[in-house]
């Protein structure tokens, strides 16, 4: 049995240690927050809580850190340093620089680094991946209103690096180049991104992410020769559009336009995505394989960052 610890109990710090008290081959042994209020909404009673991580470190095998990003580096090295496998909630670090240092300091050390990027586990995704072979246009929205907790990231690396993530790793291309708009709405940072995206293959990504709608939104829309797949995040669905025929009817004072197709829902076995991720990083440290995987890591945060250089905002 694995023995768990978690730093920081805020949004996602929580919502981890729900899921950690339901794993098989797991256990929460410790959490930590500054915030007292956080550590009383653990209520199993063997659970060790602490203002400070370094109160219980020694007695796991492995950390998930849910801090503020400019957290992440000094923390996530202290624990490597010590010996525990790290899963540390996206982003991953503040610069590429202390990215690939965790990195190389992970690999020396034999242990486990994942990065929680959550989408990758959605059972919509996983079906898109095997329908998805070449791809020409790819659309992604993701938007909601505005939380005050998040204000230090810019949108890009809070949401969009989530689109940007499976966008980079479901076309086999470098990005070639980077168009940006922007603006704060509610913060200092940037609020309201549009990005487009050309890869050298031809592919071309328009993304769209704004933390001051009133809406809740997550879609991700693929074109390709023969089909439109449209897939939502939220619900995990994936519906394949792919069109048959088309006509155009004149009439004496109208003109008609129509057109025929099929509409595909796709079975998606739904599962929750926390859960697949936390136990996917049980596995790598169990089997001792993939401990780390710099290369789509990495791609995901050097296309993020570009993209905040472009909004003038590095």
């Amino acid at each position: 049995m694995i023995k768990l610890g978690i730093i920081g109990l805020g949004h996602m710090g929580n919502y981890h240690a729900s899921v950690c008290q339901t794993l098989l081959h797991a256990t929460l042994t410790a959490v930590a927050d500054l915030n007292s209020t956080h550590l009383e909404k653990i209520k199993k009673p063997d659970v060790i809580k602490s203002a400070n991580y370094l109160d219980w470190i020694d007695l796991v095998d492995g950390v998930i850190i849910a801090l503020p990003t400019e957290l992440h580096y000094s923390v996530a090295k202290d624990c490597l340093l010590r010996g525990k496998h790290v899963l540390l909630e996206k982003p991953l670090t503040k610069t590429c620089a202390e990215a690939e240092e965790l990195f190389a300091l992970a690999a020396s050390l034999n242990l486990s680094l994942h990065v929680g990027h959550i989408e990758r586990f959605n059972g919509a995704i996983q079906e898109l991946k095997k329908i998805v072979t070449n791809p020409y246009l790819i659309e992604s929205h993701r938007m909601g209103p505005f939380n005050p907790r998040v204000a230090r990231d810019s949108v890009v690396l809070d949401l969009m690096i989530h689109d940007l993530d499976i966008i980079l790793n479901m076309i086999p291309s470098p990005v070639k180049t980077i168009s940006a708009q922007g603006r704060a709405v509610h913060s200092d940072s940037c609020d309201i991104a549009s990005v487009q995206l050309g890869f050298e293959n031809g592919v071309i990504a328009h993304l769209t992410s704004s933390r001051a709608s009133q809406i809740k939104k997550r879609t991700m829309a693929v074109h390709q020769e023969r089909e439109y797949m449209f897939m939502d995040f939220t619900t995990q669905d994936l519906t394949i559009h792919r069109h048959a025929s088309s006509s155009i009817q004149i009439g004496v004072d109208q003109l008609k336009y129509k057109q025929e197709g099929t509409v595909e829902q796709v079975f998606v076995y739904k599962d929750n995505p926390l859960k697949l991720e936390i136990e996917h990083f049980l596995k790598s440290i169990m089997t001792q394989q993939n401990l780390t995987n710099p290369r789509e890591d990495l791609a995901a945060l050097e296309v993020t960052f570009a993209i905040e250089k472009a909004l003038g905002l590095r």
